[in-house]
């Protein structure tokens, strides 16, 4: 069986086909990649992908999108793109539509990705077979789910803990909290640890406007430090990552973290150093148990759109 896959983001929607038929895991085809701010919604980018891929589409989807799956009309937080939830599958011409959040797909894909896919950060080299994991990724905004793994059976529960309050914990970053609170009338986690974030930090150090749309070169100029004040920025945004991680897998009484993603992917060598796990670990009385918290990077690079064929057969199987 193949059924249409996307990946809905605040700044690209990825579409392509996934054939179900596989012995061991959905197999995906050739993906396609358009700007959310170069059409108007999702129907618009939908028909591109249809014109594009050379035959007709399948009449069955799974779509993971950047917002909350709730209420009649799904709102995302970091575009101006609106989606009916009750109407759309009739305006794409589909008998059989999954609308999930798209951290909630990248936390299906984790749970069948195999030691290879999983790279160690740090602590444990593994992800436990039971329980708990905190699935965490940084993009346009910073997406977080919870994958539960109880007897053979796995549940994913869709969260928007990105938006709970950011914590400083030095007087740099109660600065930088003042910066951010005054700006938007609140400081939250992913205003801080995300792609936009970095632009944020960046200015407050007093490197001046960034254009977001140039986002790219501001974060490749952090990463190889050919700016100074970006290098630093950056040095601020994985600390605070690694602080935000740790707090999150109490808050889930996760025992494993999953950070996954295309930023991550770029930054994986400040992730693997010990700014990000020092302030993963440092959590006072519980400094030994997050000790025993493996953190690993899922090294696949589209698991959104994996994860939401692996949802959508999840969802046949009721």
């Amino acid at each position: 069986m193949k059924i249409v896959v996307g990946d809905i983001g605040g700044t690209h929607a990825r579409f392509a086909i996934a054939d179900l038929g596989q012995a061991s895991r959905p197999a995906i085809g050739v993906m396609k990649r358009y700007r959310t701010r170069d059409y108007d919604g999702l129907t618009a980018a939908w028909q591109r992908f249809a014109g594009e891929i050379g035959e007709t589409l399948p009449r069955s989807a799974a779509l993971a999108v950047a917002a909350p799956i709730e209420g009649e009309i799904l709102r995302f937080m970091n575009s101006d793109w609106r989606i009916p939830r009750f109407t759309i599958a009739d305006e794409l011409g589909l008998e059989r539509l999954t609308l999930l959040n798209d951290f909630g797909a990248v936390a299906h894909a984790v749970s069948i990705l195999g030691e290879g896919e999983l790279e160690p950060i740090c602590g444990p080299d593994t992800l436990p077979e039971e329980g708990v994991v905190s699935v965490i990724g940084p993009g346009t905004g910073l997406g977080v789910a919870m994958l539960s793994r109880r007897g053979g059976r796995v549940e994913v529960i869709e969260t928007e803990a990105s938006h709970i309050g950011f914590a400083p914990l030095d007087p740099e970053e109660e600065e930088l909290s003042d910066t951010l609170t005054h700006r938007y009338g609140r400081a939250s986690i992913e205003r801080v640890v995300s792609g936009p974030g970095l632009i944020d930090i960046y200015g407050h150090l007093g490197g001046g406007e960034w254009d977001p749309f140039r986002a790219a070169e501001l974060w490749s100029a952090a990463i190889d430090g050919s700016d100074g004040i970006a290098a630093h920025a950056l040095d601020i945004l994985v600390r605070c990552f690694g602080a935000a991680a740790g707090d999150l897998s109490l808050a889930h009484g996760a025992m494993g973290v999953a950070i996954t993603g295309g930023l991550a992917n770029r930054i994986a060598h400040l992730l693997r150093g010990p700014m990000f796990e020092s302030r993963f670990v440092s959590k006072g009385r519980y400094r030994e148990r997050m000790q025993r918290v493996p953190v690993v990077r899922a090294t696949i690079a589209e698991p959104g759109l994996l994860g939401a064929a692996v949802a959508f057969e999840r969802d046949i199987a009721g």
